[in-house]
């Protein structure tokens, strides 16, 4: 994790490709549980899951600004021309000049 983050902050203007978890959202999760059937709830932990762990997403864009190497990365996306905010911490994988690295979690959430 800190050699794929260490990578993102010296991107500079370097067009890259990263993949991570966006930040759980109360709303989502309400709505995601209103909308649970019978079945679902019958099998509580995939559920569980699936409301703990934020949606993965995937940004194409160049660094903006880096924030500390565990920290935050400001992230201008290149399709949107929006800015986004990436947390080093749910990097899930960087593709930076024609190289994919990915980040391999030596703990995981057990349910």
């Amino acid at each position: 994790m800190t050699k794929v983050s260490k990578l993102l902050e010296e991107a500079n203007s370097t067009c890259f490709t990263v993949t991570f978890t966006t930040k759980v959202d109360d709303k989502a999760v309400r709505e995601r549980l209103a909308k649970a059937n019978a079945d679902e709830l019958k099998n509580p932990k995939s559920l569980a899951k699936e409301l703990l762990v934020g949606k993965e997403t995937t940004l194409t864009g160049h660094l903006s600004k880096a924030d500390g190497s565990l920290g935050r990365s400001l992230v201008i996306d290149l399709p949107s021309q929006g800015f986004r905010l990436v947390d080093h911490r749910s990097i899930i994988s960087l593709i930076l000049k024609g190289v994919k690295y990915v980040v391999k979690w030596l703990f995981s959430i057990i349910f």
